[in-house]
């Protein structure tokens, strides 16, 4: 029998990609990147994304503050793409205020939580920036849910580190195996789950194939199936 709930974030309770992407649009409407000559939205992100995951992938070796991050990613995209770089710390500056106060919630999100709030502790292992992490849940009406929040930049801890994972157990006061943890990647939340001992429940929207190394508990595309598994199981 489970006695905690955790869930991954971005993309698993949280649409992150529509976040982004409605946060990025906005401030390049308000900056008027769409008013110089040759300028491509589709190009822009197309140049944009792969520079920002490097630079993003590499912060906590590299110790990249996000603000830094962002304004990297901007200035190579601008360089590359023939813009003035000048533009990019305050581009950097209107997107991240902009990004924090955008909640787009994956489909399914709010009916699961309410379902299970009050039935079970709630948590939250999350490998952002507790800034966004934390304003994007309040803005989505989602924060009130949630009794612990285990972010990276907070606890200096990121999955799949068994350590942040062996945290939220403490926290919550219950043995590993009375813990589900949900999430969509295989290789932080998955990874990170099973080295702690916590049963690990797949959001597999896309009905990706997971391969023969990865053999989570659960597997849902759909977060609403979530609640059936828990009310109709005796685990």
């Amino acid at each position: 029998m489970y006695k905690a709930i955790l869930f991954d974030l971005d993309n698993t309770l949280l649409d992150y990609t529509s976040s982004e992407l409605d946060a990025m649009r906005r401030a390049i409407d308000h900056h008027r990147l769409p008013e110089l000559s040759g300028f491509e939205w589709e190009t822009f992100r197309a140049v944009f994304a792969p520079i920002n995951w490097t630079y993003w992938s590499e912060r906590v070796e590299r110790q990249i503050h996000i603000s830094q991050v962002l304004q990297y990613s901007f200035r190579d995209t601008l360089i590359q793409m023939g813009f003035d770089p000048s533009l990019s710390d305050p581009l950097a500056s209107t997107y991240w205020k902009l990004f924090c106060s955008t909640c787009h919630v994956m489909e399914g999100a709010q009916n699961v939580l309410v379902s299970l709030h009050g039935h079970y502790p709630l948590g939250i292992i999350s490998n952002g920036i507790g800034e966004a992490q934390r304003a994007r849940l309040k803005t989505g009406g989602m924060d009130h849910y949630f009794d612990h929040l285990f972010i990276s930049d907070e606890v200096g801890l990121w999955k799949p580190d068994r350590a942040i994972f062996d945290s939220a157990v403490r926290a919550f006061g219950v043995d590993h195996s009375e813990v589900l943890f949900v999430g969509d990647s295989l290789q932080d939340d998955y990874r990170g789950a099973a080295s702690s001992g916590i049963d690990f429940c797949y959001y597999n929207s896309e009905g990706l194939t997971a391969g023969e190394a990865y053999t989570p508990k659960f597997a849902i595309q759909s977060l609403s199936e979530l609640a059936l598994l828990l009310n109709r199981s005796s685990f």
